[in-house]
């Protein structure tokens, strides 16, 4: 009588490695297009990798205005740095969607602001590039920046409005 039971390991080992490299390699590339709109906006790739994290630095004399924005149970925090003599506008975008803001105030006391925000959005699981512009007014007598929004993502567009605060700087 011939004994025809080998005992060898069989396909399914090799079929769950695969399965698990084809998922670290889903979250991985979500993962990295995530970071990539998040910290890189519309730079080229290789200059956002040699770049590497640098964060932009706030002009002499900016404040440091922050809010939050909510939209069907997902929160958005935005912190701008805002020079009050006017110039460029840098900040971020944190929370539901991640990103960067870029834009320029022009100084005066009830001054136009303007710019945009530019990131990724996970609502759920996976990151969606999003972006959006704004512009609006900065008061610096009420320490409060009022701007409406014009943003888009995933094939959907949203209109909103927030408003920022900042404490009084120390130039003031």
């Amino acid at each position: 009588m011939k004994n025809n039971n080998k005992k060898g390991i069989g396909c399914g080992p090799m079929a769950a490695f695969i399965i698990i490299v084809l998922i670290l390699f889903i979250v991985g590339s979500n993962e990295a297009l995530g970071y990539y709109f998040s910290h890189c906006g519309d730079m080229d790739i290789f200059d956002c990798l040699m770049g590497g994290l640098e964060e932009d630095e706030p002009e002499e004399g900016s404040v440091t205005a922050t809010g939050t924005y909510e939209l069907k149970g997902n929160t958005v925090d935005v912190t701008m740095h805002i020079p009050l003599t006017g110039g460029a506008v840098t900040g971020t975008v944190s929370g539901t969607c991640d990103g960067r803001i870029t834009g320029t105030f022009d100084g005066g006391a009830t001054g136009s602001i303007s710019g945009s925000m530019s990131g990724a959005c996970s609502p759920f699981f996976v990151n969606i590039p999003a972006g959006a512009n704004f512009s609006g007014s900065v008061n610096k007598s009420s320490r409060t920046v009022q701007y409406g929004f014009n943003g888009s993502g995933g094939g959907f567009n949203h209109s909103g409005a927030m408003t920022l605060t900042y404490p009084q700087a120390a130039a003031e």
